[in-house]
């Protein structure tokens, strides 16, 4: 079984400490299988840096802190991102955010060109429809067109017929009397 733990370095009443994960059989300052740190608790405030990748894979895949360890994980955050690597985000993203580095996930390279595509595609279809809404709206006036040329030339004959039967009926008149 491993551990995650600190190895003591430095001088008398000057402890340093590097964070290690080691067998939990070995000594506090014998073999290790890696170094991802360092913690130097005499400076105001303590300095510590833990590598966060590496660290999250350890956790990852079974190596237990010590209580030392647990605390200084807990300050830079590591427990809260060891359960969303565990909910399935990837491992580059979440130790970037430690380390300020902006990184792409290839997942979300593909859904915006995906979503790029589908918007040219929504934007064909849009004209296409748009296209058809104004050749029925030319049909349709084209035929009301037609429709009111038609109602105007029958107004416009009755109108005529209307003026002629007057001069007619005035000019009988005219002659009756």
């Amino acid at each position: 079984m491993l551990k995650i733990r600190l190895s003591r370095r430095g001088k008398k009443r000057q402890p340093s400490y590097r964070v290690v994960v080691a067998d939990i059989n070995s000594k506090r300052d014998g073999r290790i299988v890696e170094r991802i740190g360092h913690y130097n608790p005499l400076t105001d405030p303590a300095e510590f840096a833990i590598k966060e990748d590496r660290a999250l894979h350890w956790l990852n895949v079974g190596a237990q802190p010590t209580d030392a360890v647990r605390r200084l994980l807990d300050k830079q955050g590591t427990y809260d991102r060891l359960s969303r690597l565990r909910a399935g985000e990837s491992l580059e993203m979440l130790a970037a955010e430690v380390s300020g580095v902006v990184v792409v996930a290839p997942a979300a390279v593909e859904e915006v060109a995906e979503a790029e595509e589908t918007a040219e595609e929504d934007d064909a279809e849009d004209e296409s429809v748009v296209e058809a809404a104004v050749e029925t709206v030319a049909e349709v006036a084209s035929d009301v067109a037609e429709t009111v040329e038609e109602a105007v030339a029958a107004v416009a004959e009755a109108v005529e017929d209307a003026v002629s039967n007057d001069e007619g009926e005035e000019e009988a008149n005219e002659e009756n009397a």
